[in-house]
């Protein structure tokens, strides 16, 4: 009785040194992309967490400084004491850009980032305005 023989048909059987050498190759390939997408996830995560925890500490005195150069730049040129040039105008329009922002933000009743309720950050936008109005009135007295 001669019967054929049935060959298997995976690679990892040891039939050839060639194909455990590729499988192995592209297992690895796969796990250094896999690190690779975890490693660049973490990062960005970690990344927008700082983002928003310098939003959070920084925008209410980004606020105030936005309000009082608005107040202030325009009234110096005005007065004669600095001459509009170039830096002096692209903080003037930083400033208005947050100014607006903010303003904007509180017209549309938008919650705001920091986690306080929205009649706070209604109240102390408008107390840094008059914060900045007390500061470029005693700048010009």
């Amino acid at each position: 009785m001669v019967s054929g023989m049935v060959r298997p048909s995976s690679t990892l059987l040891g039939s050839s040194r060639a194909a455990r050498r590729a499988t192995v190759r592209a297992e690895a390939w796969r796990a250094t992309l896999h690190l690779f997408r975890k490693l660049r996830h973490l990062f960005a995560t970690v990344l927008s967490l700082a983002m928003d925890l310098v939003l959070l500490c920084a925008l209410p005195f980004l606020y105030l400084a936005a309000a009082y150069l608005v107040l202030d730049l325009p009234l110096r040129w005005l007065s004669h004491r600095n001459v509009p040039t170039g830096w002096p105008l692209a903080l003037f329009a930083g400033a208005a850009i947050i100014c607006l922002t903010g303003v904007s933000r509180a017209v549309q009743n938008v919650p705001p980032i920091a986690p306080v309720r929205p009649k706070f950050a209604k109240a102390m936008l408008g107390l840094s305005w008059v914060a900045a109005l007390l500061l470029v009135l005693g700048d010009f007295a």
